[in-house]
């Protein structure tokens, strides 16, 4: 396909697809990826190539590795479910918070590059004469929500797979903090880095102006005796939501559970250390859950490990699961986030295996 289609070309009507939406095709000539689309597949009918374009993107949107550039891309092009209307402008805001750069710093950057990325990627999947097929287990932004348990004894989990900007009205976030209780640095694409970034309080110039959750969690440290000093891991810090009560969230958990290496960039995550803290986040909830109004309900929980703490997903969940089960009732709602592939059908999978189904 290299040959036939070029790169400039895809990039070019890529932009074209980006301006107008993937519900604003029909009409809009794109030779380059209709071509694209039908060197990938069997050939299709003209009145379907718009929807087939937006497949194509959905597919390769989904099958990227988890990061910043995968959840920027789902936004730029409204691949994430719910977004597919979103006008261009919303949709470029919600990328560059992804980055945590201005709207204008976004356009001029970040963006190229994710439009020349995608198209590169069209062009390795035709060279290969790949056919794309749907991501196994959910797509980005989707949720599935599953039933344990015997009749009259039955609890729900919620699977997530999608960046945490995309949940709505979560009571609870719990994040994975290294046991020094330093978040990950706010340009990087971990859940600690996600979080930090959308909670930050910026200028109408998209500048920094107060670090709303690493702030806290330094205050914590300190009336603790704390500050430079580990905790135990499995350790849980409360702290406010910052900006993302705007999108319905009410406090932020912050689990210690990442161990540095010393004299690395690695960390260790141990199973003792997941449990006490998924033990440790219902016991904090509990607490808290009446000082609010309404009464805290919902409390998502991520897979502890599988960034930079080395785990595979299976792993992880096995390790979260381990403190999750004995934990699971009718008082609260319990979410499982993931944003990878891998990691989605990791825990789909095993809940699978523990009889899950769907309700």
């Amino acid at each position: 396909m290299a040959a036939a289609i070029r790169h400039a070309d895809l990039v070019a009507e890529l932009r074209t697809v980006r301006e107008r939406g993937l519900l604003r095709l029909r009409r809009t000539p794109l030779p380059a990826l209709t071509a694209a689309v039908e060197a990938l597949g069997p050939p299709i009918d003209a009145e379907l190539v718009p929807s087939s374009i937006a497949s194509l993107l959905d597919q390769v949107v989904n099958g990227m590795e988890d990061g910043t550039l995968a959840t920027a891309c789902a936004y730029t092009f409204g691949v994430i479910a719910g977004t597919r209307d979103w006008p261009a402008q919303s949709r470029r805001r919600r990328a560059a918070e992804v980055y945590a750069v201005s709207p204008e710093r976004f356009r001029k950057h970040h963006e190229r590059m994710i439009i020349e990325y995608v198209a590169e990627e069209i062009l390795r999947l035709g060279d290969a004469r790949t056919h794309l097929s749907p991501a196994e287990g959910l797509p980005l932004g989707a949720h599935r929500r599953l039933l344990l348990g015997q009749p009259g004894h039955e609890r729900h989990v919620t699977v997530c797979r999608m960046p945490v900007q995309a949940l709505r009205d979560m009571d609870i976030l719990v994040s994975s903090e290294n046991v020094y209780l330093e978040m990950s640095k706010i340009f990087k694409s971990s859940l600690s880095a996600s979080l930090r970034a959308a909670a930050a309080r910026r200028n109408d110039a998209g500048e920094l102006i107060d670090d709303v959750l690493q702030r806290e969690l330094r205050l914590w440290s300190r009336e603790h005796g704390r500050e430079g000093l580990a905790v135990a891991p499995g350790t849980v810090v409360p702290t406010s939501p910052g900006e993302l009560a705007r999108i319905g969230v009410r406090r932020i958990y912050h689990a210690a559970t990442a161990i540095p290496r010393t004299q690395t960039n690695d960390y260790d995550v141990e199973p003792t250390g997941v449990v006490r803290a998924v033990g440790n986040a219902f016991q904090l909830a509990g607490q808290e859950r009446d000082r609010y109004a309404p009464s805290l309900r919902s409390i998502c929980f991520p897979l502890f490990g599988a960034g930079r703490g080395g785990l595979d997903p299976e792993t992880s969940f096995a390790y979260l699961w381990a403190g999750l089960e004995p934990q699971l009732s009718d008082t609260w709602e319990v979410y499982l986030l993931t944003r990878s592939t891998r990691g989605c059908v990791a825990v789909l999978r095993s809940l699978s295996d523990l009889g899950a189904r769907p309700t």
